[in-house]
């Protein structure tokens, strides 16, 4: 191996040489090695000077010759402008502030608004008076801020014919309460002619509205042909937009038109489903059917002790015929099952809430289902 000094003055042999001196194929002697490359030694460069061409690799090392400091300092890059006069970092923020806030003055005070300072004092004022002025209103419900007009039950007259004008008025300007009540009116013939056309006109306008009880009513008038023509399917649609509204009632209607396979497809799971529902809002009914579904693991497993739980709870409403049954399986169960029993109608009992109200609260009586 030579040495670096040898390296550097070394000379490349010329190829049309190399290749006259290759020895024959198959002869062991491979030549003489090639004479040591110099190594590729990158140079540390200025970031702000130019960037010199790289040095070919190829190429023989030059001779490293003294240079005097004058001429090195003479043939150094110069430093680029921009490096020698930026000032430091928080010199040239505040610079940079201040001319900004001049130029902003300077826009400003040719704009005449700005220019007056009375202008821009009444402007000033004027725009307080507007947002006060729209405080005020949407405080006090006025103008644009105004909502419609409420027609609640309790409002309205005693006498039946200003009744019907007094929800007459409200149903024109589209309140929901006001249609459904003007519905009812035309379905009982109160203070008017009894009118199942118009009465379901009205339903479906509350309906419309997303009532829950007007979606139950107009799936009433469609399963019983009033003022519509008769429509199951129909009916059950309605019956379950009012049951996921969560009016109880059509909880009930729903489960049963699952349990016949009316205007839906029959499924007894789906039915038990729902006359849950029903039956934990304290619909007497609902308690009943699913008492009947436990009893005979329709949709649900058979289980005496839920069947027992439910007649217990529907009998605890009033019905006798589920006390007595409810009293004959818990003769015939086991003291333990009779153990669980008690329990679970407990849980029954505390899960029940309040039975929906009668009268106006319904139009029409829940459809039965037949076991």
């Amino acid at each position: 191996m030579s040495s670096p000094s040898d390296a550097a003055g070394a000379t490349l042999p010329d190829p049309d040489a190399r290749a006259d001196a290759r020895p024959p194929v198959g002869d062991d002697d491979h030549g003489e090695p090639v004479v040591d490359l110099p190594p590729l030694i990158e140079p540390k460069l200025d970031p702000f000077a130019s960037r010199p061409p790289r040095r070919s690799f190829l190429a023989p090392a030059a001779e490293k010759t003294a240079v005097a400091p004058q001429e090195q300092a003479a043939s150094a890059p110069a430093t680029p402008e921009l490096a020698e006069l930026a000032p430091p970092e928080t010199a040239r923020s505040s610079v940079g502030s201040r001319e900004v806030m001049k130029r902003w003055l300077v826009k400003l005070d040719a704009v005449p608004l700005f220019a007056n300072r009375t202008r821009m004092i009444a402007a000033a004022i004027i725009c307080a008076a507007l947002v006060a002025l729209v405080v005020i209103a949407h405080s006090r419900h006025l103008g644009p801020f105004a909502g419609a007009r409420q027609y609640p039950v309790a409002a309205a007259p005693a006498d039946p014919a200003q009744r019907v004008a007094y929800f007459q008025q409200g149903a024109a300007a589209g309140d929901a309460n006001a249609e459904l009540e003007l519905a009812i009116i035309y379905a009982k013939g109160q203070g008017v002619a009894q009118d199942y056309a118009a009465s379901a006109n009205w339903f479906r306008a509350a309906a419309n509205h997303g009532v829950p009880r007007a979606q139950y009513d107009l799936g009433v008038m469609y399963e019983r042909g009033r003022g519509v023509k008769s429509d199951l399917t129909e009916a059950a649609n309605w019956y379950l937009k009012s049951a996921q509204g969560g009016y109880p009632l059509a909880q009930y209607n729903l489960a049963v038109c699952y349990t016949k396979g009316q205007g839906v497809r029959q499924d007894l799971a789906e039915a038990a489903l729902w006359y849950r529902r029903a039956a934990t809002q304290g619909v007497v009914q609902a308690m009943t059917n699913l008492a009947v579904m436990y009893d005979k693991g329709d949709g649900v497993g058979a289980s005496q002790v839920d069947a027992y739980a439910w007649y217990r709870a529907a009998g605890r409403h009033g019905d006798q015929n589920s006390e007595h049954r409810a009293e004959y399986l818990y003769k015939n169960m086991e003291q333990l099952d009779q153990i669980h029993a008690e329990a679970l109608s407990s849980d029954v009992g505390n899960s029940i809430h309040d039975s929906p109200a009668d009268g106006d609260a319904a139009l029409a009586a829940p459809v039965t289902a037949q076991h």
